[in-house]
């Protein structure tokens, strides 16, 4: 009896310590708040002229369907341009106990100059199912130049080669290489 207890609290905390760890707060006010269904994160986002606008992001095979993002981080906001965040997954663990452990972490560049935000960009920046990894520091923002900095140890499509990415951000949020 008293280890079913035990048991069931290790449980219980260790889905507490997983759950996703709230709103992402933003530099100009207010927070993204985000939820799951299928394969797909909705992002709700305070917008420039007021209102809250809701966008879908897609995710890949290798976060389980309805998995919750374990975290969400605003990585920088071009004022009334567009917001770079990053959200985080558990991996759907393989066999063998491959991944069981593991994150996926996507980087998104969301246009808010529309009345509707737009993902203009996204790239994994993280994964132990693709053999994906960041070097340290991988992501680097510059608010002066609106240029982003990424990376890789290993990157995407690049298993085991290094790779380096800039972006500038335009004044309508999307990306320039």
């Amino acid at each position: 009896m008293r280890t079913r207890f035990l048991v069931s609290a290790i449980v219980i905390n260790i889905s507490l310590s997983v759950a996703a760890q709230g709103p992402a707060p933003r530099t100009s006010g207010g927070a993204i708040t985000y939820s799951a269904s299928g394969a797909n994160t909705y992002f709700s986002i305070p917008m420039p002229g007021g209102g809250t606008s809701r966008l879908r992001a897609e995710r890949d095979r290798s976060v389980a369907k309805d998995a919750k993002p374990t975290s969400v981080k605003l990585v920088a906001e071009v004022s009334g341009s567009a917001l770079i965040l990053t959200d985080t997954y558990a991996s759907l663990p393989g066999g063998m106990s491959y991944c069981q452990a593991g994150e996926e972490r996507f980087l998104r560049i969301i246009a808010i100059s529309g009345k509707k935000p737009v993902e203009t960009y996204h790239v994994k920046i993280e994964s132990c199912r693709d053999n994906v990894e960041l070097a340290s520091p991988g992501i680097q923002w510059s608010s002066e130049t609106k240029r982003l900095d990424i990376h890789w140890l290993s990157a995407p499509g690049e298993a085991g080669k290094p790779k380096d990415l800039t972006l500038r951000i335009g004044a309508d949020g999307k990306p320039v290489s």
